[in-house]
């Protein structure tokens, strides 16, 4: 583990660190947001909405699961000769197939923007995201660096200088200058050009550019544990993009622009997915080969649980004012699908810690068919619920997917690497949940004191049932200042 901190020191400063840098981030976001709304209409957002997502699918299929297999694989030799020509290894390959699909997608760029977004006009669009697609791919590969070493300092400094530049650059092309969204995606270039940067000069030791040649044996070992998990990032993608596909297909951009600022509120519970990400993926593999590991993954299992219900319950009774106070009335219809999809990041969070066992194992294939079968579930469950619930429709037909995911995991990946958690606490807490929602949506719509008051009542709910989490909490904290108190 290093600098000789206990497991939870470990996992608890990793979440802190790594979720001030992620809130940060996700600060300037939700910041930006009322700005373009003001700015784009709905059809604009759904040109843009709709470029991003073939962004997040074509990067990860470029990626052939790159650099989770050198997270992993850093960690099986404690060798610097190693991690170099891993890394270096990882690079090259990365690069090598990102510079293919792009020469590919520039030559065929005109019949893509025609049937993707339906006008040539768009063209400006995708040869953006494909350099996007580019610059993201090998930034992915020299950050990695960075959290391998589990550099919380840098991590933090990046992520400032990162969140600056993409606030400055948006607030001068959008509101100064008045440019349209393509330029969103140009300020994006900029910051990732700017990342690469400065990863590379800080990762320079793990980094080998003198020869072009890539070693067999260790791309063999990265294609063999990243290869299966490329299904798993198009599975990903099909979840987070199906929804707004086929609302395109059935209805039209505009639909489209509305789904994806609902989604703006649920970026809150994004947020918190990826604080725990970046904590989790060192400190599951840093304290795999712990004897009480298995109890430890349950008790974060539990806590997650507690913590997530409590977020989004807190955002299900104040959503509908938050989307009156940051967006503009055409937008406001949106709120209802917001506590929907916030629950996606906690389950997504579940079903990591259900399914860690795949990775420790190295059964990465068990992921991809989880995954698929959760994407399967998701186009059905679309084009049977958006004609006839609209927003409502998408947003339900993700939340099942969901499910039926986090339920593959608890099935068939937990027994690979036995997470020991509360099963009953997942069946009360979604029992409570839902109550939750039905009250809200059919009572208290922009009533705030009614709002305020159930919402008390469920948190105390929530505790009452977690009294067991919270008292541990507390002797935790306890024990922490009194050792402070003694070193001080």
């Amino acid at each position: 583990m290093g600098n000789n901190e206990s497991r939870t020191q470990l996992f608890t400063r990793n979440i802190f660190v790594f979720g001030l840098a992620t809130i940060i981030s996700q600060l300037i976001t939700f910041i930006l947001t009322p700005i373009y709304t003001r700015y784009f209409t709905p059809q604009e957002f759904g040109i843009f909405s709709l470029t991003t997502m073939a962004i997040s699918i074509i990067s990860p299929l470029c990626m052939i699961g790159t650099s989770d297999a050198l997270f992993r694989l850093y960690f099986d030799k404690d060798d610097l000769l190693y991690r170099k020509e891993l890394i270096s290894t990882g690079l090259k390959l990365v690069i090598y197939i990102a510079s293919s699909v792009l020469i590919i997608f520039f030559i065929f760029r005109k019949p893509i923007t025609i049937k993707y977004l339906g006008d040539i006009k768009y063209l400006d669009y995708v040869i953006l995201g494909i350099f996007i697609v580019f610059f993201r791919n090998i930034t992915s590969i020299t950050n990695s660096i960075i959290r391998m070493e589990n550099n919380r300092k840098k991590i933090v400094q990046i992520t400032l200088i990162q969140s600056v530049v993409t606030l400055l650059f948006n607030l001068l092309f959008i509101v100064v200058m008045h440019k349209d969204m393509r330029f969103i995606l140009i300020a994006n270039i900029i910051n990732l050009i700017i990342l690469f940067f400065i990863t590379s000069e800080y990762g320079r030791k793990y980094l080998n550019f003198s020869d072009f040649r890539i070693n067999k044996n260790i791309s063999k070992e990265i294609v063999k544990f990243g290869l299966p998990l490329t299904p798993v990032f198009i599975g990903y993608w099909i979840l987070s993009a199906a929804d707004k596909l086929i609302l395109n297909y059935i209805y039209d951009t505009s639909a489209v622009g509305l789904y994806a600022v609902g989604m703006k509120l649920a970026s809150i519970m994004s947020l918190f997915q990826a604080i725990f990400g970046q904590g989790w993926q060192f400190f599951s593999f840093s304290t795999m080969r712990d004897s009480d590991a298995s109890k430890v993954y349950g008790k974060i299992f539990d806590l997650v649980i507690f913590a997530g219900a409590s977020i989004v319950t807190v955002l299900l009774f104040y959503g509908d004012f938050i989307f009156k106070i940051l967006f503009t009335k055409i937008y406001y219809e949106a709120w209802i699908i917001s506590p929907i999809l916030c629950l996606g990041p906690v389950i997504m969070v579940l079903r990591w810690i259900a399914g860690i066992g795949t990775s420790i194992k190295k059964k990465t294939y068990l992921s991809t068919i989880g995954i698929f079968l959760a994407a399967v579930t998701n186009i059905i469950l679309n084009f049977l619920f958006i004609p006839k619930y609209y927003l409502m429709g998408a947003a339900i037909a993700t939340l099942i997917s969901y499910i039926v995911m986090l339920i593959f995991a608890i099935l068939l990946a937990n027994p690979l690497f036995k997470v020991d958690f509360n099963k009953k606490r997942i069946v009360m807490t979604s029992a409570i949940l839902f109550s939750s929602y039905i009250i809200k949506y059919k009572f208290l719509e922009s009533k705030l004191l009614l709002s305020t008051i159930f919402l008390l009542i469920y948190i105390v709910i929530y505790c009452i049932f977690n009294l067991d989490l919270i008292k541990e909490i507390f002797i935790k904290l306890k024990i922490y200042y009194n050792r402070w108190r003694f070193k001080k």
